[in-house]
């Protein structure tokens, strides 16, 4: 069949092909667009050059670090869940106005793609979830259950279970401000992923992840002793 250039569904059909595939999308639905236009030109100047686009700002070695921790914390869990491309590329991108980030495989290569102006907290907590959709997509087919999924083994890398102890161990059902700020600066995360980290050990229920994550803190909530953790590093 004749490809229509003016038919509006022409590049979501084309991005869907096999060989150049979107798997998480950050933000939402008004930055997919952003990503996958981003991603579609950077694809057609790989395959026409073979050059990595010039202005990407860091290239492979931070993502193979982390693809180290979660490939080992896979292996040594027994779940070998994890399958990844022998080429990466990776980076960050100024300047692109809408872009929220993103990960993707095109060919035989996993690629994931950041706005530089991401914070550290964000940036390092962003890598961690895309890199692991790339290692898992080959198990999920629904892009909302492979970023579950993939934010579930981010969240494992970075979030040792007994540092998440020192916090969540009593069962806390209120969060004031305080102690949120407490958490995200001692893991240097925000504080609802390390919430979400809780949940999946279950020292928060669901009702409780649910109430949080849906609604603003309250300034007057009484706040509810935890245990004593160390100073961070």
């Amino acid at each position: 069949m004749k490809r229509g250039r003016s038919n509006p569904n022409q590049l979501q059909i084309d991005f869907l092909a096999a060989f150049r595939r979107m798997l998480i999308s950050l933000g939402g639905p008004e930055n997919l667009p952003v990503n996958e236009s981003l991603f579609m030109r950077m694809t057609d100047q790989w395959e026409n050059t073979q050059v990595i686009p010039a202005d990407l700002l860091f290239q492979k070695s931070p993502v193979e670090a982390v693809v180290f921790r979660l490939k080992k914390l896979d292996a040594d869990s027994g779940d070998n869940r994890m399958q990844f491309p022998t080429e990466l590329i990776a980076g960050e991108i100024r300047g692109e106005q809408g872009l929220t980030g993103f990960s993707a495989t095109f060919r035989e290569q996993g690629w994931i793609i950041l706005p530089a102006e991401l914070s550290a907290m964000y940036k390092n907590l962003f890598l961690n979830i895309l890199a692991a959709s790339i290692g898992l997509n080959h198990l999920y087919t629904s892009r909302a259950q492979l970023l579950a999924e993939a934010e579930k083994a981010a969240l494992a890398a970075l979030l040792p279970e007994a540092e998440v102890q020192k916090f969540f161990g009593l069962r806390l059902s209120k969060f004031p401000d305080s102690f949120r700020s407490e958490v995200a600066n001692y893991f240097n995360l925000p504080f609802n992923y390390v919430l979400k980290r809780a949940n999946h050990l279950d020292m928060v229920s669901e009702q409780v992840l649910d109430e949080t994550l849906n609604s603003k803190p309250s300034p007057r909530a009484m706040p509810l002793r935890r245990a004593t953790s160390s100073k961070a590093a």
